[in-house]
């Protein structure tokens, strides 16, 4: 039976043994005499040193590249202090400096100091790996106030002539022509402001990897048809004509038609706004080795070979100086290489060079065709197709910002609706039981009571007395966990803030389509967007 002390290591046999492993530590070690000569040295020590040449009974201070560093080292070992993580600068053989930290003790008999031992670890990796973080700190810091002041001019630009010709028709004085000038440019600069925050949007999602999607069979023709005639009213206004064979085959894949769009209009917008007026830009469809293809070809102004590169990086610009010509924050094409490697695809660009025009290319895996197509636009028809809301409807529309609440209730009155306002979920619910409307449309941020815990009390009521009527949310909230939540809560649909009043109408006429109300039917989790 051992006699040694419980939770006690076996101490080494010999002391060949302690020599071999004080010999092979992963840190040096040296002992030194009272004048810091060395007396012995491990192999890590040689190797920060230099091997080549002997170096017993050298002095330390040889090798310690700030002069008092010696001195105070050895001054306090023969004062018979310990020394713990004194960093200092160390010249190996070669010349080059290494950054080491140096604990040391010594050893006295009789009051004398005999020799002290220095434990050396080389900390120059570290410090390496530390200051290339702080690089990389700063460099975020400054990437982030660029993007900041850049989002600010990009937010800035259509706001301000929004504003401006708010203001100058609110003056009066304009004739018709000018009235619909107007008109125009604001309808123009607001889309500008959804693109934006939009594209935010979707980069916030990609980077934290919530991008959901609502995979369906799609012909892809009928993507292509409604991002170009979204596009066409840009194109026109810039004089560069949109072109598209029009394909009698359909092209189906498996994806989300909605992102597939997105991803669609973001190439086309990206083309019409490097191509001058004059110029055109080209679309493609067709098959190729089992893929979809689709090519978007521009005779813009091209992309340098130093950038092509970078092309779908987020935030990368081929010009971001305050000079450059064009507007946008580098979302749109990084945008489009998530969505599409999301649907199991690629996307690739190519330009001859500046000057020369350029051209996208997307790759889709083709699907199985379905047995019956209802229509040779498939999945992806265009929003207006959908269901129409009736005439006589009673709407509850709550939303505490009286602009966007008033703005609602004139679009769905004139188209035929009647609707009741209210401004707070405490007045909502009252009115819910009172007013028994067909549909509830309500905001979710809202002080006091939002709008989840308004729709979760509202399901919280008998039938009879409007616990089941039809629910939209409207949020500027759009991510992925905020369209969960909202159908977690009870509602059927989610439309994102701006509200678009296409999709807001679409929306009521599918879930209340003959004016009859009281559907008990949910929609899927995913809802519309």
């Amino acid at each position: 039976m051992s006699d040694r002390p419980p939770g006690r290591a076996r101490p080494p046999e010999s002391e060949e043994e302690l020599v071999e492993f004080l010999a092979h530590a992963p840190v040096g070690m040296c002992w030194v005499d009272p004048e810091g000569r060395m007396l012995w040295t491990n192999g890590m020590v040689l190797e920060l040193l230099g091997a080549e040449h002997e170096r017993i009974g050298h002095s330390i201070a040889e090798y310690l590249v700030e002069p008092q560093a010696a001195a105070d080292i050895l001054g306090r070992l023969g004062r018979g202090e310990t020394v713990n993580g004194y960093e200092a600068g160390l010249r190996t053989g070669s010349g080059a400096v290494r950054r080491v930290l140096i604990g040391a003790n010594s050893l006295f008999r009789d009051g004398r100091l005999v020799h002290s031992r220095l434990v050396i670890r080389d900390i120059t990796a570290l410090l390496e790996r530390e200051q290339a973080a702080r690089h990389r700190a700063q460099d975020a810091g400054r990437l982030k106030d660029e993007f900041l002041a850049l989002l600010s001019h990009e937010l800035r630009t259509p706001l301000g002539a929004i504003l401006v010709w708010l203001g100058l028709l609110r003056q009066g004085g304009s004739d018709p022509a000018e009235t619909t000038r107007a008109l125009e440019i604001i309808e123009r600069s607001a889309r500008t402001l959804e693109r934006i925050i939009e594209d935010l949007l979707h980069a916030s999602r990609i980077a934290a990897g919530g991008l959901m999607l609502s995979p369906q069979l799609v012909d892809l023709r009928g993507v292509v048809q409604v991002a170009m005639d979204a596009a066409s009213r840009d194109a026109a206004i810039k004089g560069v004509p949109l072109t598209s064979p029009a394909g009698e085959t359909p092209i189906w894949v498996t994806g989300d038609p909605g992102r597939l769009q997105q991803a669609m209009a973001n190439l086309l917008s990206n083309a019409i706004k490097f191509t001058p007026a004059g110029g055109r830009v080209e679309v493609s469809l067709d098959t190729a080795d089992g893929q979809a293809r689709l090519r978007v070809a521009d005779t813009g102004e091209g992309i340098g070979p130093a950038f092509l590169p970078f092309a779908f990086e987020r935030f990368r610009q081929q010009d971001s100086t305050s000079t450059r010509a064009h507007h946008g924050l580098g979302l749109g094409l990084y945008v489009v290489r998530h969505v599409i490697s999301h649907h199991g695809g690629v996307v690739s660009a190519e330009s001859p060079g500046q000057g020369r025009g350029s051209t996208f290319t997307v790759l889709l895996p083709l699907a199985s065709a379905p047995r019956e197509v209802a229509s040779p636009l498939g999945a992806g028809q265009p929003r207006e197709t959908e269901g129409r809301p009736q005439e006589g409807l009673t709407v509850l529309l709550v939303d505490d910002e009286e602009d966007a609440r008033e703005a609602l209730r004139l679009i769905l009155q004139q188209n035929g609706m009647l609707v009741t306002t209210a401004s707070s979920a405490r007045e909502a619910l009252d009115l819910v039981e009172s007013l028994q409307p067909d549909i509830l449309l309500s905001d979710i941020a809202m002080p006091g009571e939002d709008g989840l815990s308004l729709i979760h009390r509202v399901r919280q009521l008998p039938i009879d007395r409007g616990g089941q009527v039809p629910a939209i949310a409207l949020s500027a909230y759009a991510a992925a966990e905020d369209r969960r939540r909202a159908f977690l809560a009870g509602f059927q649909r989610h439309i994102s803030k701006p509200v678009d009043p296409v999709s807001l109408l679409a929306a009521i006429g599918t879930m209340v389509p003959n004016g009859s109300g009281r559907s008990e039917t949910r929609d899927s989790i995913h809802g519309n967007d």
